[in-house]
């Protein structure tokens, strides 16, 4: 009797994500291959072009938003009105927005 499956896909794991696989395993009635095959194919992902790239960009902000703000209370630079406060709460407001349009996907 021939096999249904004709490919055999293999892959590395570090000790920690082998743990984490087999105590998720574990916890299921599935043996290792139907839990990976669901986990593969059931599973919808959702891809956003140039996501990566934008919180990227986002945190690089935040550290130099960081550096600056570390400056200025070091007294190396001066800061005239809240500019640094509004600045920071902006980005904090970006982050939450990201942070909660990427729990929805």
């Amino acid at each position: 009797m021939s096999r249904k499956r004709k490919f055999f896909v293999a892959l590395w794991l570090d000790d920690d994500e082998y743990l984490s696989m087999k105590a998720k395993i574990s916890r299921t009635s599935l043996n290792q291959s139907t839990y990976i095959r669901k986990c593969i194919l059931e599973k919808e992902m959702t891809i956003i072009p140039g996501i990566r790239d934008f919180t990227i960009e986002i945190k690089r902000i935040g550290n130099n938003l960081n550096q600056i703000t570390r400056l200025a209370n070091e007294g190396s630079i001066k800061i005239i009105g809240n500019d640094l406060s509004d600045i920071k709460e902006d980005l904090k407001k970006v982050w939450e927005q990201l942070d909660a349009t990427l729990k929805k996907i």
